[in-house]
């Protein structure tokens, strides 16, 4: 704002001295203003790191199998989605990392929802995935924590498919639950798990894995 007014007092004060200056400024005007509203291309996944490439589809196929494991097994009828197969979806800049969505859908039998996200390098390769889940407040839970069940059981397939040590995971997430922000590196494969539990009283919380380098 600030700027733009000192270019309207500058046009002011130099009145008529010329129509090429005045026309001038306004190109020098529409270029800064196309510059603002330029947008960063998107990543196609073709383009992605080959070998990453063929990890995340790895990925996305185990968690799948899972994700079907756990119907047949779900006393509740408690299900959760699958990610789509083939993956199309793009990367997008998201600070110095792409950032690509995998997975974003409601909860099937209650309030809320929760996002898969890939996590990519400036070199397009991978270096990790993040769920993000939103649910009802925690003093409106059940005794059972039904209504949450469905993102922590996405949370477990997450870990499962990354070949995590689940009586590991498990126990590092009850303890995550005194922390705002707790990490752990998973024995098994090295990859860095971090709890981001801040606002789960809210019923929002968030878990990172970053993939061992």
């Amino acid at each position: 704002m600030k700027k733009a007014l000192l270019l309207l007092l500058a046009v002011m004060l130099v009145g008529c001295s010329g129509e090429g200056t005045e026309k001038k400024k306004e190109e020098d005007v529409k270029k800064e203003e196309v510059i603002k509203e330029e947008k960063v291309v998107p990543v196609k996944f073709e383009e992605v790191d080959p070998e990453s490439k063929a990890t995340v589809e790895k990925f996305v196929k185990k968690y799948n199998v899972r994700v079907d494991f756990i119907k047949q097994y779900q006393e509740k009828g408690i299900e959760i989605a699958k990610i789509q197969e083939p993956i199309t979806s793009e990367l997008n800049k998201e600070e110095d990392t792409l950032s690509q969505i995998l997975l974003e859908t409601d909860y099937k039998k209650h309030k809320g929802h929760y996002k898969i996200d890939a996590k990519y390098n400036e070199d397009k390769k991978i270096i990790g995935y993040t769920i993000s889940i939103e649910g009802v407040p925690a003093n409106e839970l059940s005794e059972d924590g039904e209504e949450w069940a469905e993102g922590i059981i996405s949370t477990m397939a997450i870990a499962d498919a990354l070949g995590l040590n689940i009586d590991k995971y498990d126990e590092e997430s009850d303890i995550a639950f005194d922390e705002e922000n707790y990490t752990y590196t998973d024995p098994n494969t090295k990859t860095n798990v971090t709890f981001l539990y801040a606002d789960w009283d809210l019923g929002k919380f968030e878990i990172k894995y970053d993939l061992s380098k």
